[in-house]
């Protein structure tokens, strides 16, 4: 299996599955990982060979009485429920398993993200129907009486679960290969390569089987049946691939045979399976072929109202034409208005930018002002300081003077002068401490008024500045408001012009082209035929009238006439006149073609259908 698949695989199981180990065997990839069912790990393997074969398996042994009557309802009944699984309960076990074949890392996930819920379904159904917790049959584990209803079943090993793994995947390959000889009974198989086959008459056609005997794990089952008529073939594949979806089908233009194959994977319970699909593939190509026969009805009506039709298309092209250009009109219009709505909210948001400006300015000067004023009270505390220095200076001295008089009035002489002296230094003394208390009130109260005055001018600057910043935020808010909703509304407009408008961005595809054939209702029944290379959307009008539009590495239509006489020099001279459509012979008539382009429109398509018929028209064909 490439190594860039691989990790893509890895890198998308992770998610599923957080913790998985892998390893390599020859072509051989193998994943391993736990689920938690019913509080114990149930080991699980995934086994991928030749790059596409898958065996998913996953395997839980008991020690305790399997109910065998239990079994055998459980594993009809999960039989019922889940055909495309292996699962079988009793002897002492139950095991699952689903073998596949995939195509993309996608379908392969999905595939076991399926087969883990499947498992967590039927193993707690199979525990609490056919095992009995309550009688061991072997004696390796021991018993808690507390935990009865608890299943206890036997722990098992990453290296156990590889070796049934093994060997589940040799007894699958041994049945395989004993299917295929059972089926090859009465032929020689032929080895080519790392197949072999077989082929037999199967009725009126033949079957191939086909096995790699390197790794027998499934069946190519391709049933093949001889059809002369190539269109016929085609319309019986585009009816099998509808009908059968699990079923392939394909054209053998140079053998002239029809095959469709299948693969099928015997399983040992459904030992039916590999015969019934063989039947299945008789089936869809009898059923498929009588249907085909069936759809090849009659245009001559369809081509006779052929030109009706196109009138009613071109008018309808012409109607939606006109509805487009008045839609473009009316965008325009709108647009127009629109632009006018935003340069005058442009405006009005310069507007308010200018005011929101303006009032900053202020601000800043409010700022200027209110640092001035805190530096007119910083300077008058400095005078206040000094002021307070010279007082307290003062009674310093004053105090000093009187306590050297009353030195001296200790000493007893001059003791009338000293205390008229020392009386009035008091007086003093108490002037200037009056003074000092009156003075430092007069500052303090200044200060106050100051610091009030001052509180005053920042909470008006700050909810200033508040009211500028939540009006800033609102005119903000107002834009991307405005803008958004104009914008959303503008581009709702734009997305509804491009519906009205039909625009051809994307390519025409087969589909698409039988959906506008089938919706015109002139075209019969339309089919698409899957080819190796190409696929064909065909209309059968009559054994004398087709319409094919062919999509392959360069698409063409296709406009097919049968005629019994061919006037080659009207060809010649149409070819000439004609440069953009080839004029041609075959064997079953005279084919128009023109070749077109992958981005061609339904509109242009039909003008192209129209154009091709018309010079078979007798009425319209050139001359």
């Amino acid at each position: 299996m490439e190594k860039q698949i691989l990790e893509e695989l890895y890198g998308k199981l992770r998610e599923l599955i957080p913790d998985f180990e892998t390893r390599e065997e020859g072509n051989k990839n193998y994943i391993s990982y736990k689920m938690q069912i019913n509080d114990k790990d149930f080991e699980t393997s995934v086994v991928i060979t030749n790059g596409r074969a898958v065996a998913i398996t996953g395997k839980r042994t008991y020690i305790y009485q399997i109910k065998e009557k239990s079994c055998e309802q459980f594993n009809n009944e999960v039989q019922t429920r889940y055909p495309l699984f292996q699962i079988y309960g009793g002897n002492g076990n139950i095991s699952v398993g689903r073998r596949l074949l995939f195509d993309s890392v996608d379908e392969l996930v999905t595939n076991i993200r399926e087969f883990n819920s499947v498992c967590k379904a039927v193993i707690p159904q199979f525990e609490g129907s056919c095992v009995n917790f309550l009688v061991k049959t072997r004696e390796e584990e021991t018993y808690d009486p507390t935990q009865t209803f608890t299943p206890l079943e036997e722990e098992s090993s990453n290296e156990k679960n590889a070796d049934y793994v093994e060997s589940f995947v040799k007894d699958q390959q041994e049945y395989c290969k004993k299917t295929f000889y059972e089926l090859a009974e009465g032929t020689e198989p032929v080895t080519k390569g790392n197949d072999v086959s077989f082929i037999r008459n199967e009725g009126d056609g033949s079957l191939k089987v086909t096995m790699d005997k390197n790794a027998p794990e499934d069946l190519k089952l391709d049933y093949a049946y001889v059809v002369d008529d190539q269109e016929l073939a085609y319309i019986a594949i585009a009816n099998i691939t509808s009908t059968y979806k699990e079923l392939e089908a394909f054209y053998n233009e140079k053998k002239r045979m029809l095959h469709v194959y299948s693969y099928v994977t015997p399983d040992k319970y459904l030992p039916d399976e590999p015969k019934e699909g063989i039947e299945l593939l008789k089936e869809a190509i009898h059923s498929s072929l009588e249907t085909a026969k069936k759809s090849t009805v009659s245009g001559e009506q369809v081509s006779a109202n052929m030109q009706a039709l196109m009138n009613e298309q071109l008018e309808e092209i012409r109607l939606k034409t006109e509805e487009l250009e008045s839609s473009r009109t009316q965008i325009e219009e709108e647009r127009g208005a629109f632009e006018k709505e935003k340069e005058a909210f442009l405006n009005e948001k310069n507007q308010m930018e200018a005011e929101l400006e303006e009032e900053r300015t202020k601000l800043q000067e409010k700022e200027a002002e209110l640092e001035e004023r805190e530096n007119a009270i910083a300077e008058q505390e400095s005078i206040n300081d000094e002021e307070k220095a010279k007082y307290a200076l003062s009674m310093k001295n004053l105090t000093g003077e009187i306590a050297r008089l009353q030195a001296r009035l200790g000493q007893g002489s001059a003791a009338k002068e000293d205390s008229g002296e020392v009386a009035k230094l008091k007086s003093r003394l108490n002037s200037v401490t009056k003074a000092r208390a009156s003075m430092e009130k007069t500052l303090n109260n200044e200060n106050n008024e100051l610091r009030r005055k001052n509180k005053e001018l920042s909470d008006l600057l700050l909810e200033k500045t508040q009211e500028t910043d939540k009006l800033k935020e609102d005119v903000h808010d107002q834009a991307v408001h405005l803008f958004d909703s104009e914008k959303a509304e503008y581009l709702k407009k734009i997305e509804d012009l491009q519906k009205i408008a039909d625009i051809a961005g994307e390519e025409m595809s087969p589909e698409r082209c039988e959906k506008m054939l089938n919706e015109d209702g002139v075209y019969g029944d339309v089919s698409i035929l899957h080819g190796a290379r190409n696929d064909i959307v065909s209309c059968s009008y009559s054994e004398n009238f087709s319409v094919k539009v062919v999509f392959g590495p360069i698409p063409f239509a296709d406009v097919c006439k049968k005629l019994k006489r061919v006037d080659t020099k009207s060809l010649s001279k149409l070819n000439d006149e004609v440069a953009d459509v080839k004029f041609f012979t075959k064997e079953d008539g005279v084919y128009a073609r023109k070749y077109i382009n992958r981005r061609i429109t339904e509109e242009e398509l039909r003008s192209v259908l129209s154009e091709l018929i018309g010079y078979f028209d007798d009425d319209k064909k050139r001359r």
